[in-house]
């Protein structure tokens, strides 16, 4: 698994940083300016692309709920951020199929902009309570995953901002998940692990039919995972007999909801609002689930593959890139290690 997606991986990290290049926070603020259905609209749009995690994305919503953007622009923005990325997306489509790939940011957009609609029609827009930069980062969570992304000096020749932005994806981004690619990885072979064979290691019933959504929820919800970690495991998941729909729904609650970031959510957003957040989740995520379901069973399968359920001949270039892209894993997830047991000293 880690073969087939490591090149295509490593040019999602660098679409991402050409993304991190044109998003500065003052532009963003201005982009989003607007009613609130359009502020619905803009943050679930923009939101789809940037490679923010459930960790990093908190600092960023804290400060547009902060710059007047309203509660539900701010609630559609938390939702199709760590849902999907332009490096998740690559990825998305190297460990499963084309449909899968589309099915996956259109999913993100829809989440998003169902939950902002609602908070803009039942949800009252109060004004925002002040919350102090340690508290919009949780207790887990390390500094540089939730630190703000690089600024991009707009008055920078292109030259350099192009740079700087290929080098943002390749060192800090890919710092940034590191860990949680590692994560990723070895939950994704457990989870083969798990699943192969007769299926015997999980009850049937929280893998197949609706069962199977019940089970990518269960799984999903309290685990904290982003956008490209979560894909090697739902990956390991379709391959293990979850149907497409039911793995559509891990991919959106997993990286969406975890135990650490809804304490801040509840901070940001406040009383029923994270209420009805959680519910466009889930709501939302089955339907188009069921939806993709039945694409699936309309849909042509002939030359369509699972990476996660075959093997091929891994060609030189997969096979450096594996190589280096666990390497700078590696580097990056000890070196995190390291500065943790520094700082407690």
């Amino acid at each position: 698994m880690l073969i087939d997606s490591a090149f295509l991986l490593f040019i999602g990290l660098l679409l991402a940083g050409l993304v991190s290049i044109v998003l500065d926070s003052k532009r963003f603020v201005r982009f989003m300016k607007g009613s609130d259905l359009q502020q619905v609209f803009r943050a679930a749009l923009i939101g789809v692309p940037l490679p923010l995690c459930s960790c990093s994305v908190l600092p960023v919503a804290h400060q547009l709920r902060q710059s007047g953007v309203s509660k539900a622009g701010t609630a559609s923005f938390l939702i199709s951020t760590p849902e999907s990325g332009v490096d998740s997306i690559m990825l998305t489509y190297t460990l499963t199929d084309p449909l899968m790939t589309i099915a996956r940011p259109i999913t993100a957009f829809l989440t998003a902009f169902a939950a902002g609609g609602v908070e803009s029609l039942v949800g009252k827009d109060d004004s925002p309570e002040p919350v102090s930069s340690a508290e919009s980062i949780p207790a887990n969570c390390d500094d540089s995953c939730c630190g703000s992304k690089n600024e991009i000096v707009s008055d920078k020749s292109i030259r350099i901002r192009l740079w700087s932005g290929l080098r943002y994806g390749v060192t800090d981004l890919l710092s940034d998940i590191a860990p949680y690619l590692l994560i990723g990885y070895v939950l994704a072979g457990l989870v083969s692990l798990l699943l192969g064979g007769n299926l015997l290691s999980l009850p049937e019933g929280l893998i197949d039919g609706w069962g199977g959504y019940a089970g990518a929820i269960l799984i999903g919800l309290p685990l904290y995972i982003c956008a490209t970690s979560s894909t090697p495991m739902a990956a390991a998941m379709l391959a293990g007999g979850f149907s497409p729909g039911a793995v559509l729904v891990f991919l959106m609650v997993g990286p969406a909801t975890n135990a650490a970031s809804l304490v801040v959510v509840s901070k940001i957003l406040k009383g029923a609002a994270l209420v009805r957040y959680l519910l466009a989740i889930l709501v939302v995520s089955i339907l188009a689930g069921l939806a993709l379901d039945r694409l699936y069973l309309l849909w042509p399968q002939e030359g369509w593959s699972t990476a996660a359920g075959h093997q091929h001949d891994a060609s030189l270039l997969d096979q450096i890139s594996a190589v280096l892209l666990s390497a700078l894993i590696l580097y990056y997830t000890g070196r995190r290690l390291l500065n943790r047991v520094r700082g407690k000293r």
